[in-house]
């Protein structure tokens, strides 16, 4: 992974209102311990990571989109891999221990940055 990497991120329909990505889909969860999931590009590419999300997961995604590691740097944010059984292109983005309120701000600059490069791969 380096800072060109593409960090690509599933978004939930839930997080999709009006043809918009919310900054929610950019937003760790508490039982995210800080850390946003993302496939590493470098590992997949993005039609296989959506794939492998909604069908081998059997989560729901309306597309993919993505930040890369110089941007995520750029906003004082780490990211690395984090291979997990039966996802070896899995990688994280570090929220580390900041506020909710750092991490609301945070996840707009990701979404906003996302939604400039546009989406990368959109259910049919």
């Amino acid at each position: 992974m380096n800072d060109q990497t593409l960090l690509l991120r599933q978004v939930n329909p839930k997080f999709f209102e009006n043809g918009q990505v919310s900054s929610q889909a950019f937003f760790p969860f508490p039982k995210d311990d800080g850390k946003l999931s993302v496939y590493d590009s470098e590992q997949i590419s993005v039609e296989d990571a959506y794939h492998h999300y909604t069908v081998d997961q059997q989560l729901a995604s309306v597309g993919v989109w993505a930040v890369n590691g110089a941007e995520v740097a750029a906003e004082g944010l780490t990211y690395h891999p984090d291979p997990v059984v039966g996802n070896e292109a899995h990688a994280v983005i570090d929220f580390d221990a900041r506020s909710e309120k750092e991490c609301r701000k945070l996840a707009k600059k990701l979404r906003s940055l996302a939604v400039a490069r546009g989406s990368l791969y959109q259910a049919a």
